[in-house]
């Protein structure tokens, strides 16, 4: 297996599933990967329905469209991790899709697709909004974070549960270093990671107003292991801002296809050609491999 087609942070656009679905069968893809993020909603904890409604999405809107690109492309895989947008409450609904033979979920596993082994994890160090299922600190170093603009919840499937001290629940948990950690690659020259996060101070991380807001853990494991490839999301603005949709860390080609409500973002992938990679909105780009 060696033609992926990647994208991220859908936010539950049916029209952006269907294109890079209809993108991946074109191509003759033999993977499509979503990278976090799958679900309508917002992170400020406005729409209470969410924790409900989010699962009932994945199994009632997304499973007959995987089933309808399967039964065109019988070979075709589709992985998918969640991001910090999405409710707890999803894990379930992604195990079903699983037992049915639909999606393999990544978050927190090693994986083989082929020759080619893929890490996932779905955590991002803290954001200033509500959901806070799938974060983190990053490092047991970094205490300072972003300020707290709305209140912070779990989800469950009755529906939110404030957390009264939000720090002392971070502390609580392990860090999203401590999670990679557990994910070395058996082979890390055929391992390809699948982080929400993108790693700090890459391309791939630059937020609206020029900041740099990615994982410090996130680049440590891939300037440990270096592997293949990275494949991200969560800063929907990084290739606009930085002006591309890649960067490299030593050997690693690290990939944030960014995202925007007007049009589908994906990156078309050959694993055994990464000197080209083809964006949906950016064109064809020249690696430096």
């Amino acid at each position: 297996m060696r033609r992926i087609l990647y994208t991220s942070d859908l936010h539950g656009n049916l029209e952006h599933y269907r294109a890079a679905g209809e993108a991946a069968l074109r191509a003759g893809a033999d993977a499509l990967v979503l990278g976090g993020d799958l679900c309508p909603g917002t992170p400020s904890a406005r729409h209470t329905s969410l924790p409900q409604a989010q699962p009932a999405f994945l199994l009632e809107q997304i499973a007959p469209l995987i089933a309808g690109w399967k039964r065109q492309r019988a070979t075709l895989r589709v992985f998918a991790i969640p991001g910090n947008d999405d409710c707890g409450t999803i894990l379930p609904a992604l195990a079903q899709l699983e037992e049915r033979g639909l999606l393999i979920n990544l978050h927190r596993r090693r994986v083989l697709m082929g020759d080619f082994e893929l890490v996932g994890l779905a955590f991002v160090p803290p954001t200033p909004f509500s959901f806070k299922d799938f974060e983190r600190r990053d490092t047991a170093e970094r205490d300072s974070r972003e300020p707290q603009f709305a209140r912070a919840v779990l989800t469950t499937p009755e529906g939110f549960k404030t957390i009264a001290d939000f720090d002392a629940y971070l502390n609580s948990l392990p860090t999203i270093a401590e999670e990679l950690s557990r994910l070395s690659p058996e082979s890390p020259t055929r391992a390809i990671g699948m982080m929400h996060a993108p790693p700090y101070g890459t391309r791939c991380d630059v937020l609206f107003n020029r900041q740099h807001i990615g994982s410090r853990a996130v680049r440590r494991w891939i300037e440990r292991h270096q592997p293949l490839l990275t494949l991200h999301g969560h800063i929907h603005e990084g290739p606009e801002q930085s002006g591309a949709c890649f960067d490299r860390i030593g050997p690693t080609i690290v990939i944030n296809p960014g995202a925007s409500g007007r049009r589908p973002h994906w990156v078309r992938i050959d694993l055994e050609d990464l000197a080209e990679i083809e964006h949906s909105v950016y064109g064809r780009q020249r690696t430096g491999l």
